[in-house]
Formats: structure tokens, C-alpha cells, sequence
């Protein structure tokens, strides 16, 4: 390594002091420093513009028109592998540009990148090598904190107060568009009815509440959350483009049936006596007209069912999670039909919220909380169970196991054992035996 390299070197660790975060997240300090023929061309580091990579700062905001065949690029951390469509990762865009040489001053303590973004350059015969030791040193003390998050997943998988501070009055979309964010991955392979199947089991855990039998792990305070994230990872699932915009469809701050902003019962009996559905158009005119007034904040949202169905703390659950279970059997109808009417979905997903907002109406009522400030629990029990990354793997795009570990030992000791074992030829059939059995492929 010549003298002029550890120049450069230098003034990119520089660079990677400034950086600044964009979030309430740990991110790596980095910083770029691109050479061609001894002249330095540009210098960058993370958070001079938002949003995006030191390299992609370097490479693209300050040289675009430039051309780079041939450069030298010295940066503090390995180059990534892996961004969000429609980004590219910094290693294969140093690849794009030809560069020649890629100088690295720490690899990535993500497990998912490590090495990755090492091979991918030299894979594209770009020469790679690494920091002096002495300087190598002076990156990894800049990202301490960076690397003991990755290795340690567990401990960055909580919600810090500043994060808590910053984010329980996020709008509802908002959330809907982290939570799909940070589980689409895990999501993508499972069908729509199996999305569903998780949304059910959840609100089953939650209904202990009403036969007020005991569970480890079942609060409302983490089950809530939990219920209504998976019923967002549902309506993503189908592609719903603003869970707010369906949910004012049918609920405008009134009640869809009897126009009131306090729901009457009576006047709903009658409408509904009149006319089996909604009336779309007239609810579409109250929620144009009252659309400054619509709910913002998860709490938000909340509040407004409260307004429109009055609860008590002295209700009992029963009759809530009874119409709860209806509405997630109209739902599952609603998925069955979804090909052929898609618009059902609308009602029925909007249906089964307004039923979980009721529930949590009733919890926190119980537990004496002053009707202003009625939505502050569950904006902070969803800022803990979903701080923009997931709580189990502790990654901000998920990469859990199918079935979680903690699922396994659940469900064990409900397995059946037959001397000592489970036999499942003794339960199930073969599949020879279904065929004899149900008679399948003969003719009637």
C-alpha cells in the first residue's frame, strides 16, 4: 500500500465522523473518498443527503456526468449488497462504473452482507483491499455501536424512548407501510389465507379476555398490537393502497348505518330494516364533507370509535368478541369471494378493525383511563412491539423462521404421545389408504 492510499484513507475516516443519523436507528458512520489518477474527485459520508449511501452520495450526487473507469474508491464499510427496490446496492453499482480498485476499511457486521459485498467486487475483477490494521482499528471504534447491534439482535430489538417519543402519534398509514415493510419479506410466500389464519389465532389468544382464563405471554397490551399488525399484513397482502382511505370509506366518523356520530340503535334498526348495505354514496358524501376531520394518529382512529360506540368500563367482553368472531367469518368469506368481488373485502376488513378498537375501548376503560386520553396505551404498545424492525430477530427487514422457536415449545405438550411416541399412521392416513377410503379417482 503506497503513501498517497493512507491519505486518502484518512480523509475518508474523516468523512465518516460526519455522518449523521436519519432515524432513531443505529446506523454505521461512513465515509467515501473517490480518486482516479492520484486526484481526488469526491468525497462523501452517510446522511449528507438523506436517505441514501455514502457511496451512492459519491458515485451519483457528485458525480454523475463523470466518468470513473479506472478510479479507486476508498470506503470505511464494505460496500452493501442488498437495498430496498428500486435502489441499487453501493457494490454492485461500484461494479457498474468500473471502478478499478476498492479500498475497505471494515467488513459488515451484518451477517447478511459479511463478505458478500467483498466477493460481489471481486467477483467483477475489481482489485479489493482492506485498511491498514492501525486504520482498520479507527473504523471499528467509530462503529462500535453499529457492530454490537448487529451481533447482539436481542438488545436493539426494543423500542427507545426517544423512538417511543418520535412516533406515537405516527399516522395510520405510516405504521401500515413499516409493518408491511419489515415483514413483506416473510410474507411473500404465504397466500392471503394463511395471513388470515395468524390474524385468527392471535385475536384467540386475545379472547381470553372474556373467558378471563389466564395464558403466559397473552396481554392486550402485546395482543392488540399483534392483531392489528397481521390484519395490515393482510390488507398489504391484497394490496390495499391506504388502509385510512378504506376505513373512512365505510366509517366517515359516523356510524355506516345510521349516519350518526353517535352510533343509535334504534336508527340503525330501522335503516338497516330498509336496506340490507351500507349506503355507499351517502357515506362517500359524509366523508368527503367531514374529511378535515379525519383521524391521523393510530390513537386517532381509536378515539373516533369511541365517539361513535359508546363503551363502559363495566362492559363485559363477551358480546365484543362474539361480533368480532362473526366479523372474522364474514372476512373469511370475504377472502374465499375475493376474486370475484374484491370490493367485499372493503367492508369486512373494515368491519373486523373497528370490532378490535372496540375491545381495546373496553380494556383501557377498565383500567381507568380518562376518556381524553383514551388511544395513548395502544400507540405506545405499538410503538414496543413494532419499533421498525422486528422483535424477535431484532432485523429491520424480518428474516425469522417460518416458525418461531418459541412456537415449537407452545405447542409441544399439546402434540399427542402414543407409548412414548406419535405414531402419525395411527391418526392419519397413507395416502393409499385415502384413495381406498374416499374412493377418489373412480368413477360414480
Amino acid at each position: 500500500m503506497q503513501k498517497s492510499d493512507l491519505e486518502f484513507i484518512r480523509i475518508a475516516i474523516e468523512e465518516a465522523r460526519k455522518s449523521s443519523p436519519e432515524d432513531t436507528r443505529i446506523h454505521p458512520l461512513v465515509g467515501v473518498v473517490v480518486v482516479k489518477e492520484g486526484k481526488e474527485l469526491a468525497r462523501a459520508h452517510r446522511g449528507e443527503f438523506p436517505g441514501n449511501h455514502a457511496e451512492f452520495i459519491a458515485l451519483e450526487k457528485k458525480l454523475g456526468k463523470e466518468m470513473l473507469t479506472g478510479c479507486t474508491v476508498y470506503t470505511t464499510l464494505e460496500p452493501c449488497t442488498t437495498r430496498n427496490h428500486p435502489k441499487v446496492p453501493c457494490a454492485a453499482r461500484l461494479a457498474e462504473h468500473k471502478v478499478r480498485r476498492v479500498v475497505i476499511g471494515m467488513l459488515d457486521p451484518n451477517r447478511l452482507i459479511q463478505g458478500d459485498g467483498f466477493a460481489l467486487l471481486r467477483d467483477a475483477n475489481i482489485v479489493v483491499d482492506m485498511f491498514p490494521s492501525d486504520e482498520m482499528a479507527k473504523v471499528e471504534e467509530l462503529n462500535r455501536e453499529f457492530t454490537r447491534w448487529h451481533r447482539h439482535p436481542q438488545s436493539r430489538a426494543r423500542a427507545t424512548s426517544e423512538f417511543i417519543q418520535a412516533n406515537k402519534g405516527r399516522p395510520l398509514d405510516e405504521w401500515y407501510r413499516v409493518v408491511n415493510s419489515v415483514y413483506w419479506n416473510r410474507n411473500f410466500y404465504r397466500g392471503a389465507m394463511s395471513i388470515f389464519t395468524h390474524l385468527v389465532e392471535v385475536v384467540g389468544g386475545l379472547s381470553l379476555l372474556a373467558s378471563q382464563k389466564k395464558k403466559e405471554g397473552v396481554t392486550p397490551a402485546r395482543h392488540i398490537p399483534k392483531a392489528l399488525a397481521w390484519w395490515m399484513a393482510l390488507c398489504g397482502k391484497l394490496g390495499i393502497r391506504s388502509v385510512e382511505d378504506m376505513l373512512w370509506m365505510k366509517f366517515p366518523g359516523v356510524c355506516p348505518y345510521c349516519h350518526r356520530a353517535t352510533h343509535d340503535q334504534f336508527e340503525c334498526g330501522k335503516k338497516k330494516a330498509a336496506r340490507p348495505g351500507p349506503d355507499w354514496e351517502a357515506l362517500a358524501a359524509i366523508g368527503e364533507k367531514g374529511r378535515d376531520s379525519r383521524p391521523k394518529s393510530l390513537g386517532d382512529w381509536q378515539q373516533m370509535y369511541l365517539n361513535i360506540y359508546q363503551v363502559s368500563g363495566t362492559e363485559d367482553y363477551g358480546h365484543s368478541f362474539a361480533r368480532l368472531a362473526e366479523e372474522l367469518g364474514e372476512l373469511a368469506e370475504a377472502l374465499r369471494t375475493f376474486p370475484a368481488a374484491p370490493g367485499y373485502f372493503v367492508s369486512e376488513a373494515s368491519d373486523v378493525f373497528a370490532w378490535l378498537m372496540r375491545v381495546q375501548n373496553i380494556v383501557e376503560l377498565k383500567e381507568g383511563t380518562e376518556k381524553d386520553n383514551i388511544g395513548r396505551a395502544l400507540e405506545l404498545g405499538f410503538c414496543e412491539s413494532y419499533p421498525d424492525l422486528c422483535v424477535d430477530c431484532g432485523l429491520p427487514t424480518c428474516n425469522c423462521a417460518p416458525i418461531l422457536e418459541g412456537t415449537v415449545g407452545r405447542i409441544a405438550h399439546e402434540i399427542p404421545k402414543i407409548g412414548g411416541s406419535f405414531d402419525v399412521r395411527s391418526i392419519f392416513l397413507t395416502p393409499e389408504r385415502t384413495l381406498a377410503l374416499f374412493q377418489l379417482g373412480k368413477s360414480r
